[in-house]
């Protein structure tokens, strides 16, 4: 039995029954999806977590991630590659992109019914596939030439990452002390240190762009004296996305963790061996405000995990009490010759199913 069975029943019910979602479809903004639709991608994506995504869950997060030292490079499991290759070309990645620049639009809420298929399967693939939804953020509030960032990321398959958390500015966001020094040319020069950065590094994209918090020379303290800035690992011609040379941000550190080991979690060390270039976003000094169109996104994303993982484990347990048997049926349990019976028979193992399933 495969680790992870999507529950699209539920899901289905969810989105039609519960939140009618067939009464905005193929209407106004969604006029070119209809339910059959709508259920079309539910379940191509449910046929793509139970097996092609799936399948290197196990084995990656055995193996993890590898790290080297001395050039800040992290590689992948190639199964977990293979997985995520998969994922990207069957072109899921436009749910997220805008429309003007390849995205396809579809409600809120069956996107989020695709993730949380994808997320109960293999999390870290959701999580590395993010590039589409940070470019986005750069497209709706970026200057001209970060929309055509936004457009290089999602055209060539460019990573992501949100960069917030410092060794001492955790959950006080304000205390950063990353700094940026503005430039000749208009570019930003970012130092400092990042902890606990999901996807720094991997060898699944050609670049990634870094949205970094970070507070500019003068600017006053707690978090309105922050400032975002895209800070890419390669830099590249914004007009051609040709790749230049390699800009001063390094994986220092992998964080040890238990559970998703093939997600890079990693400490970021800006402007240490040469100027970590930025670009401040929008020309702007609104940090903290726009990184929350980020972090509005990696908040229901998390929970979309836990709904994902609560329902897996929910199928799991409901799959075995299926198939263990276990002692006579209760009406039965006087009569010592009776026959055993699956557990799924007992009334204390329904009970505690249906409570997984109430919360799931």
């Amino acid at each position: 039995m495969s680790h992870y069975t999507a529950n699209l029943r539920d899901i289905e019910f969810c989105l039609f029954d519960l939140l009618k979602r067939e009464d905005i479809l193929g209407k106004s903004l969604f006029k070119d999806i209809d339910r059959e639709t709508a259920m079309g991608m539910l379940e191509e994506i449910k046929r793509l977590a139970e097996n092609d995504l799936g399948d290197s869950l196990i084995e990656s997060d055995r193996l993890g991630v590898q790290f080297n030292k001395e050039t800040g490079d992290i590689k992948l499991p190639e199964s977990f590659k293979k997985s995520y290759r998969t994922y990207m070309d069957n072109e899921w990645w436009r749910i997220d992109a805008p429309v003007e620049i390849g995205g396809t639009l579809i409600p809120a809420s069956v996107r989020w019914a695709i993730a949380e298929m994808v997320l109960g399967s293999n999390p870290s693939i959701h999580i590395y596939a993010s590039g589409t939804a940070f470019a986005h953020v750069a497209y709706a509030l970026g200057n001209d030439d970060q929309k055509k960032m936004a457009q290089h990321m999602v055209d060539n398959d460019w990573g992501a990452t949100m960069q917030l958390t410092e060794p001492d500015a955790g959950s006080d966001v304000g205390a950063g002390r990353s700094k940026a020094v503005q430039q000749s040319d208009g570019t930003w020069h970012i130092t400092g240190t990042k902890r606990f950065i999901t996807s720094g590094d991997s060898d699944l994209n050609p670049n990634i762009i870094h949205y970094v918090l970070a507070r500019p020379e003068g600017a006053g303290p707690g978090t309105k004296g922050l400032s975002l800035f895209l800070v890419p690992k390669f830099m590249f011609d914004f007009e051609t996305g040709a790749l230049g040379k390699r800009n001063g941000v390094y994986v220092t550190n992998v964080e040890h963790k238990m559970g998703l080991n093939v997600s890079a979690t990693c400490e970021m060390n800006l402007g240490e061996k040469e100027p970590a270039v930025g670009y401040l976003l929008g020309d702007v000094h609104q940090g903290i405000a726009q990184m929350f169109k980020v972090i509005e996104f990696a908040r229901m994303m998390v929970g979309t995990k836990a709904i994902a993982t609560l329902s897996a484990g929910y199928q799991q347990a409901l799959a075995y009490a299926k198939v263990r048997v276990q002692g006579p049926d209760l009406t039965k349990a006087a009569d010592k010759a009776s026959p055993r019976v699956t557990i799924i028979n007992h009334p204390d193992v329904r009970r505690s199913l249906m409570v997984q399933k109430s919360y799931s």
